[in-house]
Parts: structure tokens; C-alpha cells; sequence
């Protein structure tokens, strides 16, 4: 980690180690002073994972523990993070261990120490010193201490109301959403966020990776500007924040938390705008759960988000701009204007998520970083050539941009130049004139896309706010920005939890075989996720009637039920690349011995139990694989788009399903809206119960039935439990184990 710093100056680089070693030195000390072993081995594990992660951040943002940081540190994205980071992951185990041993340690090392030294006064007051002048350091600029200090500025804010926080940044001329007047020639807008692709990768030393990209900087058509990375939007969801927004991504405590129970904002973002032309708005990402970016989105007024849940669990960004190309396509059609939002994923530090599918068009680099760079170059030209074959080019404004600079080591930069950012944009070049002559830098970015796309409006931004050095008007008001954002979207009072009380119909609940829904084919022998032969058999024979299957697809594009791919090769033990071909995903037995499901299987099984009814997950294709059910009069399907939902009511089917996504997505009044499509189930977490519950009442009450899912999500939350206690919010459950017998 600490080879891998950062290129910076001899004296900062020296100062931020420094700042490392007085810290481990400090816990040191502290710990030898702990007599009692059980309480100095608590503490040497609490101050060793505090050092740890300090130079992890260190490692990864260029500085100690800060906000940056501290919002990705959660289970969802860590986990989401795992397959990047495994020898990180390692290491820092590693050194936390080694670290735990040296401080509990501490007091026995000095004793035998201190037993050398004639003088111990004397080391006594050397000890003091030390201490002292450990501290003072620390509190110097970039310092542990001043980080910390930073950092908590950032976590707490008074609360007082949005208008009362304008007023504190001279803001109070801000226009809310409500109060936008904008008018529009409604050209379509594609803005493409390039994962830490920094300026540096535009340079002649990798000129041979980025030949497209260069050659837009002398192409009439576009234009380049440099563009500044500022504090609050060093991270992907920060960056993607500040750039609807034109604000620094900070929310205390609540941290992106903020967005999940948010109904409305003042906040007024480009897609605020853009709402108000009746443009459609889509986001495009491999995985828009990371940092809570979906509900962010949705707060923020996006229309539709599509990662994994509705592509692949595998996605890649070849298959985003694929989705893209079909996106605009689709649209253009329609003659619908459109903002079309993409981030990609492929340069991710530290090394690029490889995709072997570019083999044949780039040749081996130095790196896996610097062969997706490649490809990230080539993806950029395919889909540009795209829309300019397809005439799409001539109606749309694209912007192309870093999220944010490269995290960890930048030695890959080195005889680059300055480290910095950039745009690029078709936008006709006498509305974007004047940023040529601005030092411009992400919350800038609203303005731009604007007026780039030739949208009026009489929103205002921050940056419209700030005379002199913006990322440093920044650093000096961290808290009232923070306080701005926590108070600029108002959020439902959430009820923590529901006191549970037993259903009266518990009795009737419980026998009701269409009530239960056997998950992913139900439980076989301890195992559930099989979506096997043997779990269907096992289910049916315990009374379900109904039957979860997860259907995903093959290289070769045949439907297969199973669970996500990368879950399969472990369930399986297949060492091959995935997703693999029909014929070999049915080769291999799921745990060694249960039998894998392809679409002639399954429909041999359902002719077979006439009275099964077959729901599917993970499929988006309603039309598609309706075809190839045996009988769509007995298929249900959860569906992950409005227009899924749409198609799978035109195919016949017997439900077509609405997933959560969609329910929260539905602007206005969602049960009338729901009705009007005859919708008549849905499937919904329960873990969404006691925060929704006048939704989960008002949709039993208009006989919309609510399976609930995220059943054993809990280990005191199984099926019986939520059968008696909260059954009578929902019809009924997925399940993975139900006996039907009292």
C-alpha cells in the first residue's frame, strides 16, 4: 500500500507517512498503559482495524479517513467490491492481525525495554514528549486529527429548514423545482460518465489507447474543456450527485441513507429540467445499487434505471452501450426526447474489469487497466459511429466525462502532466464559448450540460453562488452545504418496526396452498437456490402450487433457471467461463446432485402437474419466453420495467407482475395507476412493510395481491413468523420451506 502512494511532493508524502507511524506509536502507548489483558487485547483489535483503515484510505483517496470514504464503508458495497479488491481484502486482514499482536504486546515490550535503562525519568519524559509532539503533528493540515475534524464537521449539522440554509450560503434567490420555468428545442442529451478516466490517459504516452478519444480534440464537431475535480464529488454516486445537482455530495450521517424514504426535493437538478419538457430520463449502470445511487436516482426524478437486476449479473460495459444503442434507437423511433445517463465501469482501479470479448481488437498491454482502456476507447467510437449511422447524432448532445480522478496508485500517470479531468461535447460551440476561458470544475458540470443542449431555464447552481476558488469556497462551508442537502429533500417519517401481533386468520393463512410461493423451486435437503427438478418434485409434494423459478439466459440464448451465474459455477463447481452454452449448463449437476432445468424440462414438468402455476424471476422478456412456456394461462411473471409490465399484460399472460422498482417508480397515485393497467399481483420486499404501510393497506383494500419476497432474511424472520404476525398485509409469500399440514 505505501509503494503505491500517490505522486505528490517529497514533503507532503513524508508528512502523510509520518502522520501514519506517530499514529501506530500513539496506540502503541496507549495500549502498554492497559493492565487488564482482556481489556488492552479489546482495544489493540479496535485500535489496530483504526490504523488499518487509515492507511487504507490513505492507499485508495490520496488522504486520511474522510467522507469519500466513509460512504462506501457498508456490507452492500464492500460485498459488491469484493471480486476488485481480494488481495487488498487480504492484506488488510493481514495487517490488522500483525498489528493486534504488536499492541498487545506493548506492555511486556516496553517492560523488558524499560528494564535496560538506567534512567527512567528520563524516558518517562521522552515518552511525554513524544506524545506532545505526535498530537501536534496530527492536528497539522491533512493531518489524522484534521481529518477527523474535517470529516465530523461533515457528519453534524444543525437542523434547520432549506430556506434558513440558502440564507447561510447567500443563496436566497435558489429556485426550487416547483418554481423552474424552463422552454426547450427538446434536443436529446447522452451523458456518458467514464469510470476514473482521467485527462492523463488523453496524453501522448497513451496515445496508442486512446486514438478515438484524441481525435476528438481536433474534430470540428467537438469541443474539449479541461475540468477540475472538487471536494464532495471524488466518488462515483458523488460525482453522479453533483452532476444533476451542481452540489458537493454531503449528508452527514445519513449519507446517500438520505434518499431512500425522500418523496420530494428542493434541490433542483438538470433532471428536474429536463421533467418539466417531458423528456424521458434513464440511467445506465452495472450495478446502480452501489452507495444507494438507485434511490438517489429515483429522488432525483429519474424515470427508469437499468443495471443487472434487468440485464445480467455479469454486465459489462460492452453490454451497457449494446442496451444504449437500443435505448436511443428505440426513442429516436418514437420521435421521444430523451436524457440518457451511462456510467461505465470498465477502468475501475486498481487493475480494470477485464472483458476477453476485445482480444481480437486490442492487443495485449501493460495491464489489465490499461487493455480496458483500450476497449473503453473503442466502446466510445463503436457507440458514437452508432449514432451518427443511424442519423441519431444530429438531434443529441453528448457529453463525455470522468466521474472523478484515478483512486489508489497514479505511478501509471507519471510524464502525463497535471492530473485532471475533462469534457468533451458536441454541443454547438457559441453556447459553451464561454467556459473556454473558465477554471471549471465538477459542479459546474449542470450549467454546461445545459446550456450545451440548448435548454433555457431560470435555475440557478451553486457554482452561480461562488466568486474566487470554488473547490475552496467548498472546504470552508462543508457544513452549511451539507446541512443545505440534508434539508433539501423532505422524507417520510418511517415507522422502525411494527409490534408484532398475531393474525386472527392465522389458521386459514397457513393451509392456503395459493398463499405460498416455493422460492427459486423451493428447499431440497437444506438447500435452497437450486431452481432444480428435485426441489420442484419436493415442493409439490408438500402441497405448494405455486413455483418460483429464476430464468436467465445462455451464451447461446436459451433459457435456463437459475439463480445468477457466478452462484451456478459454485453450486456446481464448473470451472469455466460463464455464462456457459445450453448444453453445458446441463452437463453439471447443482451441488452433484440435483438436475438443471432448460425450457424443455420445465415445460415437461408443468404438462405433467396441470395444476402448477409457473413465476418467474430475473427474465424481462415477457413476449419471448411466453412463447416457449407450455401454457401462458398458468405463467406469472415478476417484470422489471414499465414497459416489461406493458408488454407481459399484451402478451396474454396470466399476471404480469410489477417488481418494486416499478411501484416506487410510479409517479402520482400508484393504486390508481396500477388499476388502470388491471393489475392484479405484485411482488414487494417485506422489509419495505413498516415503512410503506398505508401502500401495503391500500393495495389490499383494491384486491391488488402483494407477494412478499426477503423472506429468512433474518434468522428470527422466517416463514412462520411473518405467516403470523404480518400476513395480513400481503396475500402471500415467497417461501422457501412450508408444511401445509397443522
Amino acid at each position: 500500500m505505501i509503494l503505491h502512494l500517490l505522486k505528490i511532493s517529497l514533503y507532503e508524502k513524508v508528512f502523510l507517512l509520518g502522520n501514519m507511524a506517530l499514529l501506530i506509536i500513539i496506540c502503541f502507548i496507549f495500549c502498554s498503559f492497559l493492565k487488564n489483558k482482556a481489556l488492552r487485547f479489546v482495544t489493540s483489535v479496535i485500535l489496530s482495524a483504526f490504523s488499518v483503515l487509515q492507511l487504507t484510505s490513505l492507499f485508495i483517496v490520496r488522504t486520511y479517513i474522510g467522507y469519500s470514504f466513509i460512504i462506501h464503508f457498508n456490507k452492500r458495497d464492500i460485498d459488491g467490491m469484493m471480486d476488485l479488491f481480494t488481495f487488498q481484502i487480504f492484506l488488510i486482514v493481514f495487517l490488522i492481525t500483525v498489528l493486534t499482536y504488536v499492541f498487545y504486546k506493548s506492555r511486556m515490550l516496553l517492560a523488558a525495554f524499560n528494564s535496560k535503562i538506567k534512567k527512567p525519568k528520563l524516558l518517562r519524559a521522552a515518552t511525554s514528549l513524544i506524545i506532545i509532539l505526535a498530537l501536534f503533528t496530527m492536528s497539522l493540515p491533512k493531518g489524522v486529527i484534521n481529518s477527523s475534524y474535517t470529516l465530523i464537521k461533515s457528519l453534524q449539522v444543525d437542523n434547520k429548514g432549506f430556506t434558513k440554509n440558502l440564507e447561510a450560503l447567500n443563496m436566497s434567490d435558489y429556485v426550487k423545482p416547483e418554481n423552474l420555468k424552463v422552454s426547450s428545442s427538446k434536443k436529446n442529451i447522452i451523458i456518458i460518465a467514464l469510470e476514473s478516466f482521467e485527462k492523463g490517459y488523453l496524453s501522448d504516452k497513451f496515445e496508442d489507447l486512446t486514438p478515438f478519444l484524441r481525435s476528438l480534440k481536433t474534430n470540428q464537431d467537438w469541443t474539449y474543456l479541461d475540468l477540475n475535480q472538487n471536494e464532495g464529488s471524488k466518488w462515483t454516486s458523488g460525482s453522479l450527485y453533483t452532476s444533476i445537482t451542481g452540489f458537493p455530495a454531503y449528508f452527514g450521517t445519513y449519507h446517500n441513507k438520505i434518499f431512500q424514504n425522500s418523496y420530494h426535493s428542493n434541490i433542483t437538478g438538470i433532471t428536474h429540467i429536463l421533467d418539466k419538457e417531458n423528456y424521458s430520463k434513464t440511467y445506465l449502470s452495472a450495478n446502480a445499487k452501489v452507495s444507494g445511487t438507485n434511490d438517489m436516482l429515483y429522488a432525483l426524478k429519474i424515470d427508469q434505471i437499468i443495471d443487472k437486476t434487468e440485464l445480467k449479473e455479469k454486465i459489462q460495459d460492452k453490454d451497457l452501450f449494446d442496451k444504449a444503442k437500443d435505448i436511443v434507437d428505440k426513442n429516436t423511433s418514437n420521435n421521444k426526447a430523451f436524457a440518457l445517463f451511462i456510467a461505465t465501469l470498465s477502468t475501475h482501479f486498481p487493475n480494470g474489469i477485464y472483458d476477453n470479448r476485445f482480444e481480437d481488437i486490442i492487443a495485449p498491454q501493460n495491464s489489465n487497466l490499461e487493455y480496458m482502456v483500450a476497449a473503453t476507447d473503442n466502446m466510445l467510437k463503436s457507440f458514437l459511429t452508432h449514432l451518427q449511422t443511424t442519423g441519431a447524432l444530429e438531434n443529441t448532445t453528448v457529453y463525455i466525462f470522468p466521474d472523478h480522478l484515478k483512486m489508489g496508485s497514479d505511478t501509471i500517470f507519471d510524464d502525463t502532466g497535471e492530473r485532471g479531468l475533462f469534457i468533451f461535447t458536441n454541443a454547438p460551440k457559441n453556447n459553451i464559448e464561454t467556459y473556454k476561458t473558465q477554471v471549471l470544475y465538477q459542479i459546474d458540470l449542470p450549467k454546461i450540460i445545459m446550456d450545451g443542449a440548448q435548454i433555457k431555464h431560470n435555475a440557478t447552481f451553486l457554482t452561480d453562488y461562488v466568486t474566487g476558488n470554488k473547490n475552496e469556497f467548498i472546504k470552508d462551508n462543508i457544513t452549511a452545504l451539507t446541512a443545505l442537502n440534508i434539508s433539501g429533500f423532505s422524507r417520510a417519517i418511517v415507522q422502525p418496526f411494527l409490534i408484532p401481533k398475531k393474525s386472527e386468520k392465522f389458521s386459514s393463512y397457513k393451509k392456503d396452498t395459493l398463499r405460498f410461493i416455493a422460492h427459486a423451486g423451493g428447499i431440497i435437503d437444506k438447500h435452497t437456490y437450486t431452481n432444480s427438478l428435485e426441489a420442484l418434485n419436493s415442493s409439490y409434494n408438500k402441497g405448494f402450487r405455486l413455483f418460483e423459478l429464476d430464468i436467465i439466459k445462455t451464451s447461446d440464448g436459451k433459457y435456463v433457471a437459475a439463480h445468477y451465474w457466478d452462484e451456478w459455477k459454485e453450486k456446481t463447481k464448473y470451472k469455466g467461463d460463464v455464462p456457459t452454452t445450453k448444453d453445458e449448463f446441463l452437463k453439471y449437476k447443482i451441488h452433484e446432485k440435483y438436475t438443471p432445468l432448460d425450457m424443455d424440462a420445465i415445460n415437461k414438468w408443468f404438462t405433467k402437474h396441470k395444476d402448477a402455476i409457473l413465476i418467474t424471476d430475473k427474465v424481462n422478456e415477457p413476449n419471448a419466453f411466453s412463447e416457449l412456456f407450455i401454457d401462458k394461462n398458468r405463467l406469472m411473471m415478476e417484470l422489471f420495467t414499465l414497459e416489461a409490465v406493458k408488454e407481459g399484460i399484451a402478451a396474454n399472460i396470466k399476471s404480469a407482475m410489477p417488481s418494486q422498482r416499478v411501484i416506487f417508480n410510479l409517479k402520482g397515485n400508484k393504486i390508481k395507476k396500477l388499476k388502470a393497467l388491471n393489475i392484479t399481483d405484485i411482488a414487494m420486499s417485506r422489509l419495505k412493510l413498516a415503512e410503506n404501510l398505508e401502500l401495503f393497506k391500500a393495495l389490499k383494500e383494491n384486491n391488488i395481491k402483494v407477494f412478499a419476497y426477503n423472506i429468512n432474511e433474518m434468522i428470527d424472520r422466517d416463514e412462520n413468523y411473518v405467516v403470523k404476525y404480518e400476513m395480513d398485509y400481503f396475500y402471500g409469500i415467497y417461501a422457501d420451506h412450508w408444511e401445509f399440514k397443522d
